[in-house]
């Protein structure tokens, strides 16, 4: 039976004018990610302030903040996981809170994730009494880089006594006082490749002396682009994105060598090396049409983030409780994007759940130089997800014959 207190309402209203302080201060003072030293510092200091046991980590991606709320001993733990890394992008806005580090931004939501779920935290320390499950909060560094902070984090055993993990994502197209709930696959998984095409140089003026290393490259790119896509099933979905070709080094000069750095996003498992392989060998065909060569490096990235179908239940259930079954949308098709959430879900079950932050002035895609958010959504969130640790282990026996008898 999923329970809503009204005693969770009036602790988070009472909390809100904080959290949407504590959101903006975050806002205005971005870190790229590994660099997120004032941000955990900050972190940790509000736990401690309201009695929350907490500590930084410094790990190989940078510094992260665990806080304890213990049960009784012997119960279930349940972890709250926040990303708090921010973008290489200019904030445009012109907020007040509008970020005062020029180039970077939270231009992902990250500053309303780290907010959230600290703002459960608060509100659950409140309700201590209610909880019959132990719980953990995770503020993780380096979530939008390749040297992921969940890695670093499960490689150090932040997940070895865990039952279950929950994580949010800010969705602007999404109204707030809506979520968003994916049963199964929810996110793609990511890959990394590097070519590097390498000619020969010569004059701009005679390039029949030379072996152009960006024309090769467009070549290259436009295989990229259209020529592998016809290599996979259609119903199979993937996305080839070059994110960047660095070549030559003056205008008169026809370039020795011309970098393409990209992504490769895939659902299916054995698509993941395929399409690699396949890269690799077009690139090197292209190149050698035309005399040159192409250096191939590739690592993999995050794997897909799949939702446990009873976590999803639960959450849905206990979402309904605060803002009512007409505001959740079953989402029915998984992202392409990419989160290093997957890294928990090799130890626990998990959920990810898409917020709602659009609202007047809050519609700009996320990684805009204008994102923001409807803040209205913070205390909402709040209210969920500490809904969702009240009811985890008072709903056991419900979620359980319902996950027994259900197929999504």
């Amino acid at each position: 039976m999923i329970v809503v207190l009204e005693s969770l309402k009036t602790v988070v209203n009472e909390f809100e004018p904080l959290l949407i302080d504590i959101r903006r201060y975050l806002h205005q003072y971005p870190e790229l990610s590994g660099q997120e030293i004032n941000t955990a510092n900050y972190i940790h200091a509000r736990l401690q302030e309201a009695g929350i046991e907490a500590e930084i980590i410094n790990t190989e991606a940078g510094p992260a903040v665990i806080g304890y709320i213990h049960s009784e001993k012997n119960q279930e733990t349940i972890v709250f996981r926040a990303d708090m890394d921010a973008l290489p992008v200019t904030d445009k806005k012109t907020k007040s809170y509008a970020s005062k580090v020029k180039g970077v931004m939270h231009a992902c939501g990250h500053d309303f994730h780290t907010t959230v779920v600290l703002g459960t935290a608060l509100t659950l320390a409140k309700l201590k009494n209610e909880l019959n499950v132990n719980l953990k909060f995770i503020f993780q560094p380096s979530e939008e880089v390749s040297n992921s902070g969940a890695d670093a984090l499960t490689r150090m055993g932040v997940m070895d006594d865990v039952d279950a993990i929950f994580t949010i994502h800010a969705l602007p197209t999404l109204q707030t006082g809506k979520i968003g709930i994916k049963y199964g696959m929810v996110a793609a998984a990511v890959d990394f490749f590097k070519l590097t095409v390498k000619g020969r140089s010569g004059h701009s003026a005679r390039p029949n002396e030379a072996i152009d290393a960006i024309f090769v490259a467009s070549h290259i790119l436009n295989c990229l682009y259209s020529d592998i896509a016809r290599q996979f099933n259609p119903v199979d979905p993937f996305v080839i994105s070059v994110g960047k070709i660095q070549g030559g080094t003056a205008s008169n000069i026809i370039a020795e060598t011309c970098e393409i750095e990209g992504t490769v996003r895939t659902f299916e498992p054995d698509m993941r090396d395929k399409i690699l392989d396949l890269i690799k060998e077009r690139s090197i065909h292209h190149a050698r049409a035309y005399g040159a060569s192409v250096e191939f490096e590739n690592y993999n990235g995050n794997p897909p983030v799949i939702n446990d179908v009873t976590l999803a239940r639960l959450t849905e259930d206990s979402a309904s409780g605060i803002i009512g079954a007409e505001n959740i949308e079953r989402i029915s098709k998984p992202s392409l994007g990419a989160d290093d959430f997957a890294s928990y879900l090799s130890y626990a079950p998990g959920m990810l759940i898409r917020v709602g932050t659009g609202g007047e002035g809050a519609s700009y895609p996320l990684h805009s130089t204008m994102f923001d958010i409807d803040e209205r959504a913070i205390a909402i969130t709040v209210k969920i997800l500490s809904s969702v640790a009240i009811n985890f282990s008072k709903s056991k026996n419900y979620l359980q014959n319902w996950a027994q008898n259900t197929v999504v």
